[in-house]
This record gives structure tokens, C-alpha cells and sequence, in this order.
């Protein structure tokens, strides 16, 4: 299916989605039936390599994409985002694993990239234990993959690098999901503790996530996996941030302040705002997608990338979080009292949006990692 089919499938999903927005988040997480109307779109097999009869698409239309189910939900776009992004690992491990683990291009994975596991060697492979947080998607999920530090005579096992850390795949049914999500924002996405007590892994399970040279050679997979990460993470807040002035200009047109004659849609200081927080979001996307357009056109063409390139990434995934919650913010405030009631969607897009800021890709000390990277000095932090 081309990716203009599933465009078109998506938005006609959106109407429904949108229609369950309150039933997704008192249920702290995405109903099964709308996982699979996702999954017959083809979204979850975008990342997943041609080679093996994903979709291998182009990054822009994955985005274009993520960004289309956040604009219905919050929640709902979280968890498009999630099966896109986890499923890059068909395109980061070996063949013969990805032939295995994807028999289906669309196969629902849970993923956390943090080296809270522990893996021990052992013939054959890995027992592999451990408790990661924040398993998006985790009620839905038919497979985990989940960072560990690699494990010898009880002690990590150290690189020049520092800790060896793999990425393991297990099948959900060898895994331990907690109900922990009980959350202030993007509470529909059943982002809850899971863990391993002890499982044997195939050694051909095990793949690296950060070292691009283990990785399919197609531009897809050699993309920066931290950054492109990130730059889908945030495209779920300018899919937000989307819905937020769309509800704000439709509440315009109706609501008249107390102790005013006009309706919003008159008020000047609306108008402003309005035109202000549009050509914030058209910004915040332009400098996200050329970021993204330069990382793919410079793999595409065979050439290595420059810090510069990455961290002009990172600066622009980071200036998108912020600009998608201010965005959504303003939606917000603008639409007056009646937006702090549960009942009001804006309120749910506010929490959303707020939720993505918290994410460890978009922390404070990354724009400082840019900066420094721009100024030629390295990062602080071991990944960027």
C-alpha cells in the first residue's frame, strides 16, 4: 500500500478516534479495536524494511503520518508513534531475527531503550531480568525489547565506551506487565512497568540500538537512532498543538466572554494570539522536517553525517516540544473557563502536550548539548 492510501485511511480513522478520546484515557489505554483499525492502515509497518515487506518509508511521510492520529488524540498518536518508532528494530538487528520476530511487517512491539534489564551470557545467548518503566503500549503489545546492561561474574561488562548494553527481544507472554500508569498526561497509552524474572534470549535476538554500523545499510536505519527517535516523539505534540487552535478557532466562532457583547472570533487580543501560535507551529514543523529532510538526503547520498547535522536535529526536536505545548497552552487559555472541565477536550490536550515535555529526549540539558556541539566542543551527555 503506498503511503498516500494509508494518509487517506488515517484521516478517515481520525473522526473515530476522536469521537473516543474520553473512553481512551479513563482506560489508560488504546482500545483493541482501534489498535487494529491502526493496524490495517499499515501504519505500524512504515519503519519495518522493504526487504522483509515493510514499508521502509520516507521519514517525512511517517511523520506526516504520527502527526494525523495525535491531531485526533493525544494518546492515540503517542501509541502510533510508539509501533513506528519500536518497529525501526527490524531494521537495527540481524536478518535472520527480523525474518523471525516481523512476519508481519505490522507486528505490535513495546520498547524501552534504558539499560534497566541485566543480561548474562550464557551458550547460545542471554538470561536476561530486570524492570523498565514506561513500556508504551504495553496492553496491546505482542513483543518486548528492552535495554540491558551485559552481565559477567556480577558486574557489568565494560567497553571503551563504558557498559556493554544490548537490546533484547522477548514475546509478551514471557513478560510481566505492572499497572502503574496512573498519570497526569498521555494517560491513555498504558505506559506501565513491565519486567522479565528470567528468560533465555537467542543470541541472534540481541541487537544494538546505538551503533549504526550493526544496522541495514539503507539511509531508514542509519538515521541517527536517538534523534529520529525524538523527532517522531515530538511530532505527536505538533499533532497536539494542531487540534488544540482547531477546537480554539471553532470555539471562537460560538463563545462570548462574561461581560463582553462580542464573540471571541472579535476579540482582538484572539486574533493575535491565534495568528501568533499558527506561525509558531508552521515554524516549530518547517525546522523539524528540515532537520530530518538534511539527516535522510545526506545518508541517501552515501555521506557521512556531521555533528552539526545532529545537533541542528536535536535543537529543532527540542524547540518543537516546547513550541507544541506553548501552542497548545495558548488554545487553552484563550478558550476561557469552560476549557478546565474534563468535558473539554482542551484540557486533555493541555496535560498531553505538557506530558511530552517530560520525556528524558527532550530533557533541559539537551539544548545545552547543542550548543556546545555547535560551538565544537562535545556533548556532556555519553549519547547524543
Amino acid at each position: 500500500m503506498g503511503t498516500e492510501a494509508l494518509q487517506q485511511q488515517l484521516e478517515e480513522l481520525a473522526p473515530a478516534i476522536r469521537g473516543r478520546r474520553e473512553e481512551i484515557e479513563k482506560a489508560r489505554r488504546l482500545p483493541r479495536d482501534l489498535v487494529d483499525a491502526l493496524r490495517r492502515t499499515g501504519l505500524f509497518g512504515l519503519s519495518v524494511p522493504r526487504a522483509i515487506g515493510g514499508g521502509e518509508a520516507h521519514p517525512r511521510e511517517i511523520l506526516r503520518a504520527i502527526e494525523t492520529v495525535a491531531a485526533a488524540d493525544g494518546s492515540a498518536g503517542w501509541c502510533a508513534m510508539i509501533g513506528t518508532a519500536n518497529n525501526l528494530a527490524s531494521g537495527y538487528m540481524n536478518e535472520r531475527a527480523s525474518r523471525e520476530l516481523f512476519p508481519r511487517p505490522d507486528a505490535l512491539w513495546a520498547g524501552v531503550a534504558a539499560p534497566a534489564g541485566k543480561a548474562r551470557p550464557v551458550d547460545g545467548g542471554y538470561r536476561v531480568e530486570g524492570r523498565w518503566p514506561f513500556a508504551s503500549g504495553s496492553s496491546h503489545a505482542e513483543w518486548l525489547w528492552g535495554g540491558c546492561m551485559v552481565m559477567e561474574d556480577g558486574k557489568p561488562r565494560m567497553t571503551a565506551h563504558g557498559p556493554q548494553i544490548v537490546h533484547a527481544c522477548v514475546p509478551m507472554e514471557r513478560v510481566t506487565v505492572h499497572d502503574t500508569w496512573f498519570v497526569s498526561g498521555l494517560a491513555g497509552t498504558a505506559s506501565n512497568d513491565v519486567s522479565i524474572a528470567d528468560a533465555f534470549v537467542p543470541e541472534h535476538w540481541v541487537f544494538d540500538l546505538f551503533d549504526a554500523k550493526t544496522h541495514r545499510p539503507e539511509p531508514l536505519y542509519q538515521m541517527p537512532s536517538l534523534g529520529w527517535f525524538v523527532s517522531q516523539v515530538v511530532t505527536v505534540s505538533l499533532g497536539i498543538a494542531r487540534a488544540a487552535l482547531d477546537e480554539l478557532g471553532d470555539i471562537a466562532q460560538k463563545k462570548v466572554p462574561t461581560f463582553s457583547q462580542a464573540v471571541l472570533a472579535d476579540k482582538p487580543a484572539t486574533q493575535i494570539e491565534l495568528a501568533r501560535a499558527e506561525a509558531a507551529l508552521a515554524g516549530a514543523r518547517a525546522a523539524l522536517t528540515d532537520s530530518v529532510e538534511d539527516l535522510w538526503e545526506t545518508l541517501r547520498d552515501g555521506k557521512p553525517l556531521s555533528p552539526r547535522q545532529i545537533a541542528l536535529n536535536r535543537a529543532a526536536a527540542m524547540h518543537a516540544a516546547e513550541t507544541g505545548a506553548a501552542v497548545t497552552r495558548t488554545a487553552h487559555v484563550h478558550s476561557g473557563g469552560s476549557s478546565i472541565y474534563l468535558s473539554s477536550s482542551l484540557q486533555r490536550h493541555m496535560r498531553d502536550a505538557e506530558a511530552i515535555t517530560h520525556h528524558f529526549t527532550v530533557a533541559p540539558h539537551v539544548w545545552e548539548d547543542a550548543g556546545r556541539v555547535l560551538l565544537g566542543r562535545p556533548p556532556t551527555a555519553p549519547l547524543f
